[in-house]
């Protein structure tokens, strides 16, 4: 994508600040975020012109100034918290369905080319039947991922009423620097890299053998800006690595890279926890040309070097 002028709701987060730095140089980009999680620091080197308007996606008003004059709009902006969304479905509701709407409505209005939905796996639901594959039927088990089916829904309505293109990219487990770590359900990858840059122990709930599907975060924002152009108006895509990887092999590596055994504290499984979980994203592949790049090691290497980094710093 070049010469474009692209939106990115919730930009200045873990996966929206890596697309911006992806897009920085060749586009004229626009971030709309809270900050409620995201930084500000996660756009510090992004190249090329930056605008940010600190803002509420439920704010019409700013929504609508932001989205005037673009030619794609990313609308990453979200609550991504399962159990926060069993305890408040109402915010969750309010943020990821509402604010969705309000987006899609105003792209609609300002004549956008494009909206980029990023959905995610948890539309899935406890099925463990693998790989998923889009035609899938959707079976939710949590708020936040009824509000991603919603989103979902309200693309392809909004396409067929408005005449605009949408696209939804279901997001498998995204990994990498800038991911945090803190929340208790923050992903695997981080809280490992964590513990192995401080020499802390690691945690693993259950045995170790449930697998994941780890996307790596650079390929993941190879992924969207092809979305933004590619062929796949109006269609749902996996976004993942293809490959399943057990959490205790994440471990290993780890090991490898550090030179370390580091000690392991054994948790209970989690509730409700899938065994297995892996994308089929031959239509990716297809539609898009897309290709994973980065093996899991050297993603491991990348996202281990970031937490060494940040706790230096902190």
């Amino acid at each position: 994508m070049e010469g474009k002028r692209v939106l990115v709701t919730g930009g200045a987060g873990f996966i929206g600040s890596h697309l911006v730095e992806r897009l920085g140089a060749r586009n004229e980009v626009t971030v709309l975020d809270d900050l409620s999680t995201g930084s500000l620091r996660n756009l510090a080197s992004v190249p090329g012109q930056l605008h940010v308007k600190r803002s509420s996606i439920l704010d019409a008003d700013v929504v609508a100034a932001a989205v005037a004059g673009q030619d794609v709009v990313y609308h990453l902006a979200a609550k991504t918290s399962v159990p926060e969304s069993v305890a408040k479905p109402d915010a969750y509701w309010r943020t990821n369905v509402e604010g969705t709407l309000t987006i899609l409505k105003a792209a609609a209005d300002a004549g956008v080319r494009r909206v980029v939905f990023t959905s995610s796996a948890a539309v899935y639901g406890t099925s463990e039947v693998n790989p998923k594959v889009e035609t899938m039927r959707p079976e939710p088990a949590s708020p936040y991922a009824t509000t991603k089916m919603v989103g979902e829904f309200a693309c392809v309505e909004i396409a067929s009423m408005k005449g605009i293109e949408t696209v939804a990219v279901r997001i498998f487990n995204a990994y990498g620097p800038r991911q945090d770590p803190r929340s208790a359900y923050a992903g695997v990858i981080a809280k490992f890299c964590t513990a192995f840059a401080a020499g802390k122990p690691i945690e693993i709930h259950g045995d170790g053998q449930q697998t994941r599907d780890f996307l790596y975060v650079g390929d993941l924002a190879e992924a969207l800006e092809l979305a933004g152009e590619g062929p796949v108006a109006d269609q749902v895509l996996n976004l993942g690595s293809g490959k399943a990887t057990a959490v205790s092999e994440v471990a290993r590596v780890l090991s490898e890279i550090t030179h370390t055994s580091p000690r392991i504290a054994h948790k209970s499984p989690r509730e409700a926890d899938i065994r297995h979980s892996l994308a089929d994203i031959g239509k990716a592949r297809e539609k898009l040309g897309f290709r994973p790049r980065t093996p899991l090691r050297e993603g491991l290497e990348k996202t281990l070097a970031f937490f060494r980094t940040a706790g230096t710093q902190t």
